[in-house]
């Protein structure tokens, strides 16, 4: 098999972990690109739409750390700008620095506690939706209500909660299925 040799190959296994980091992102990325446009796009709750692609650079930066997450911010972001972005930039810049802002988080974050992904969402959710609320205020010169954001973050908030914990666990699982898979082969078993 040429997952065996590639272990056998790597003595610490340290080159394919960096190959499935990337598959697991790239997968992920296209997972929720196909999602949030056939699926969530069409739909609102109380005039707000869950936003999976900010859930999943949550879930990326909590993973994997502040390098990864920023990485992985900008590259959706990038791609957020050109297929939804009035004005390009704006995603790119938002998702950026979420995906730092939580990676570097990380370091503290506790996987096995579930009030912390609890607390980090919001803090995400809230952050994202600042930003947007200034770069959109910044950009058309225009003025919204603070209650109007009030109530984005609010219902933002609690809907991509309840979808983190989803999304969290499934990363969860399938990185320690392939993770302790690798470990097998590496050690011979």
């Amino acid at each position: 098999m040429i997952y065996c040799s590639l272990v056998k190959n790597d003595k610490d296994g340290f080159m394919l972990k960096k190959i499935l980091t990337v598959i697991y992102i790239v997968v992920l990325l296209m997972f929720v690109y196909f999602f949030q446009i056939f699926v969530i796009d069409t739909r609102t709750l109380f005039g707000v739409k869950p936003n999976l692609i900010l859930i999943s650079t949550i879930v990326v930066s909590l993973w994997y750390g502040i390098y990864t997450g920023t990485f992985y911010g900008f590259a959706i972001g990038l791609v957020t700008d050109m297929m939804f972005g009035n004005t390009f930039g704006m995603f790119t810049i938002t998702y950026t620095l979420t995906g730092m802002l939580i990676g570097a988080l990380n370091y503290n974050y506790r996987k096995e506690n579930k009030m912390s992904l609890v607390y980090v969402t919001l803090i995400a959710t809230t952050c994202f939706e600042i930003l947007q609320y200034i770069q959109y205020t910044i950009i058309t010169t225009r003025y919204n209500s603070i209650l109007y954001l009030t109530k984005q973050i609010f219902i933002s908030s609690i809907l991509n909660i309840i979808i983190v914990y989803i999304i969290y666990g499934l990363v969860s699982k399938i990185v320690e299925y392939f993770d302790s898979n690798l470990r097998k082969n590496s050690n011979g078993f």
